[in-house]
Parts: structure tokens; sequence; C-alpha cells
């Protein structure tokens, strides 16, 4: 993978610590801190999948090698095997798949001095059988300040290093060629782009629109969704999608609907985002919020709760806030009109919570977004000042502090487990910040899904 300069702009949250390395420009080859450190880093996670997980992973390892560190990447989910490495060199692992496909005191027995976590997790807290086996790690790395409180609401003891996830604000940009689409000519486009599951919410989606708009608006839906095989894929995505507007029997006939279903490529994504006046989806719950980050870059403002990850970069500003209600996931999963597959096992535990959409709120929040069309393109071109601040050079430096800073820790997994974390704040761990929201309502949750067939078939 190639190097990338740095670009300015301050990162997204200064990375706590001396100095301002959280600023430095990256190197190339091994920076003053690598060398000095004699880490070699072991990147393993889904480099080869598409989606949101695998963008994530590629970028993460492009990101910390632009920032200097040497990085090993490799696919290989599970155990590794020892490698040799050069005399006096410390090899540490970032693991970047479900925290309980690794044994982490195996790891150590391969002979990494460090085993870290990264991963991201959806709802107020994570599965419960997953705390035992990440605090046999010795740091959990997490995009999102919601994961952070997460992750401590859970019971996990090891440290917690918040490294937002980045945008490419190159690829995602205004000013792109359209989509070609059908009927769009004239109309407010409302852009939705999500894997079709119960949790990003298309019910209410569907529903608010529907009965929002008429054919006599001149607004289109565009969704762009894949399904489940198990579900019938992409087409049984689609069917549904329209078999459960038929089932809401309007008294009107409601405004259109253009479905684009399964996998495109990058320029068709580009020019949807492109042809978009607004992006809307009122999801339950993101770890980060890949397309509200790749809307805001491409100036489209976002109409969305601002609950789970994508609470750390939606503002008034640049975007429309929808209101919601901390639910347990169980009661809309059982509801009959769930139209999308639920993933039950992982997101309906005991303790967990979820952000379920205001209807009406929604409802007021689209009608807004397409009588102001003026509004929208100022929110944007703020959406897109915003992102350059959370450009991928600044998460790789980040990463970097974090990596260095866990490799002068002493090892906190396997019988240090029991030790409580946060004897100090290291880069871009939010204690302080979570101190202050002690009285608000859980945040959100931090970890990877639950099994590797499920973890394959997640997406953006």
């Amino acid at each position: 993978m190639r190097r990338r300069a740095a670009r300015r702009g301050r990162p997204p949250m200064k990375p706590r610590g001396s100095g301002r390395a959280g600023h430095a420009a990256p190197g190339r080859g091994r920076s003053p801190q690598a060398r000095r450190s004699g880490w070699s880093v072991d990147w393993r996670g889904p480099l080869g999948r598409a989606g949101g997980l695998g963008g994530a992973s590629r970028s993460y390892v492009r990101a910390l090698r632009g920032a200097g560190l040497p990085v090993n990447a490799s696919a290989a989910m599970g155990q590794p095997a020892a490698g040799r490495l050069a005399p006096g060199t410390r090899r540490m692992l970032v693991y970047h798949y479900p925290p309980h496909t690794l044994d982490p005191d195996r790891a150590r027995r391969a002979g990494y001095g460090r085993v870290v976590l990264n991963a991201v997790w959806e709802t107020s807290r994570i599965p419960s059988q997953w705390r035992r086996t990440i605090n046999r790690y010795d740091a959990v790395l997490v995009p999102s300040r919601h994961n952070v409180q997460a992750m401590k609401d859970s019971g996990v003891s090891v440290p917690v290093y918040r490294v937002p996830h980045g945008v490419d604000t190159r690829r995602f940009r205004p000013g792109r060629p359209k989509a070609a689409l059908s009927g769009a000519e004239g109309r407010f486009v409302f852009l939705s782009v999500f894997s079709f599951q119960h949790r990003k919410n298309p019910e209410a989606l569907l529903r608010a629109y529907a009965e929002e708009f008429s054919e006599k608006d001149s607004v289109l839906l565009v969704i762009k969704t894949s399904g489940w095989r198990e579900a019938g894929g992409s087409a049984g995505a689609e069917r549904a999608i329209r078999r459960y507007v038929a089932s809401l029997r309007l008294s009107h006939r409601p405004a259109p609907i253009h479905i684009v279903a399964g996998h495109i490529g990058e320029r068709r994504l580009l020019g949807l985002y492109a042809s978009a006046d607004a992006f809307v989806l009122p999801t339950r719950g993101e770890g980060v919020g890949m397309p509200f980050m790749e809307a805001l870059a491409s100036g489209v403002p976002v109409i969305a709760p601002r609950w789970g990850g994508q609470s750390d970069f939606l503002t008034d500003g640049n975007s429309f806030a929808v209101p919601y209600k901390l639910r347990k996931p169980a009661e809309s999963m059982k509801g009959a009109g769930a139209i999308s597959r639920r993933f039950g096992g992982l997101f309906a535990q005991e303790g967990q919570l979820w952000a379920e959409a205001d209807l009406a709120g929604l409802k007021r929040q689209l009608r807004a977004a397409s009588r102001d069309v003026a509004l929208c393109r100022r929110k944007g071109r703020q959406g897109c000042q915003d992102m350059k601040s959370w450009s991928w050079e600044a998460a790789g430096r980040q990463l970097r502090q974090a990596l260095e800073r866990i490799g002068t820790q002493p090892p906190r997994g396997g019988a240090a487990a029991s030790r409580e974390s946060g004897e100090a704040d290291p880069p871009g761990f939010v204690s302080a910040a979570l101190r202050g929201q002690r009285r608000r309502a859980p945040r959100g949750s931090g970890s990877a899904p639950a099994d590797a067939k499920e973890r394959r078939t997640r997406r953006k």
C-alpha cells in the first residue's frame, strides 16, 4: 500500500500527551518514535472484504504506514503463528476481527509482547460473553466516544483508546458527476445508504417518507442497500421494501422510491452522493456512521438521530437532528412490522439499548429539508468543511500515538486483566470527557460482530 502525505488541519480530537506529536507530519519509513520503540506491528483484519469494515481496516493500515510505523498486514483470522523478527524487535498484534476468534494468551506465546483489539459496536453495551475475552487483551482501540462509554459500561477493565475513523475527502467531495436516476430531474433527492438489517431501521425510513410525501410532492427517495443470502439477497431486500410500502394502506399514492440493490462500483456510489440534496438514515445505532461521513464530505447534509458514533461529528451546522428514545432492541425485533434481518443474538441481550427514532420528528425533518434547499446547501458546505478535520492522516497519527503508548505500558491482559484501567489518560483516551457525561444516557457501545459468519455478511 502506498504511503500518503498528511493533510493539514487538526485531528478530530486533540490527543492527550506531551508535545505536539498529534500534529507531526508523517515521514517515510520508520519514524523516530518507531525506531526508539523497536515495535513491529502486525495488523490482522478483513483487508479484502467489501463494505465499511473492510474499507476501515485497509484505511487504518495505510494511515499507520503513512504515520511512519512499519506494519505487516494480513487478512488471516484466528491464531497467528510465530514469525522471524530482527534481533531486538518487539512484536505487537492489532486484531481487527471479533474478539473471541483469537486467544490473546496463545498470541503472546507465539511471540507477541502486546495484543491489541481494534473494535466497533453499535448498542449501549457489548455482548456479555465478550467481556472476559476482551479483558485478556492488553488494550482496545475504538473509533468513537460512544464506544468508549459502552466498553466501560460493559465492564471492560483494560485501557480503551479512542482512535477515530477518517474519511477520504479526495474521493468523497462536492462536484462529482451525478448518477443517472430516472425521474430525479426537478425533484429534491433524499439518499439513504445502508445494509438491509433491522439496526438500520428501514421501517421508519420507509413509513415516514411514504406517509409524509405523495406523488404530488417533488421529491425522490433513493435507497442503496444490499441484503443477505439467507433472506433472498439484494433482490429479497428490494421485494421486502416494496411489500412494506404497499402494506401501509395509504390514502394517497406515495412519492417515488428508487432502489439500487446489490454491489455497485465506486463511480456509481460517488454519483449517488453527488445526486443527493440530503442524506437520511434513522439508524438505531452506529459505531461510527461511515455513510454519514461520506455524505458530509460530499457536501450533503444528514438527517439522523444524534446517538451513537455519529454524535461525535453531527452538529446543528451540518445536519437535521431526529429526536429519539432509548429502547430495548428486543421490543422492535418482536414487532410484526420488522422487515429486515434482526441479528437478535447480538443486539437483544439484557441491558442493551439503542435509539428508536421518533416518527413524527423524522417526518418534520424530511419536510423541513425538502422545503429549504438553500439551508441544505449551507449545511452541506459546513459538513464538507467539518470532514476536512477527519482525515485518515489524522487518524493514523492518533493510532500511532496510541500504539506507542500501549508499548510503553506494562501488559494489561491475561493475568493482569482484573486491574482497573485509567491510571493515566493515554492519547485519544476520553475519560475526562466521559466524566462530564456521566449524568447523560448511555452513548453506545464498542466492539465487533459476534461470529465469523455474521462478520462476513455485515456491510457498511
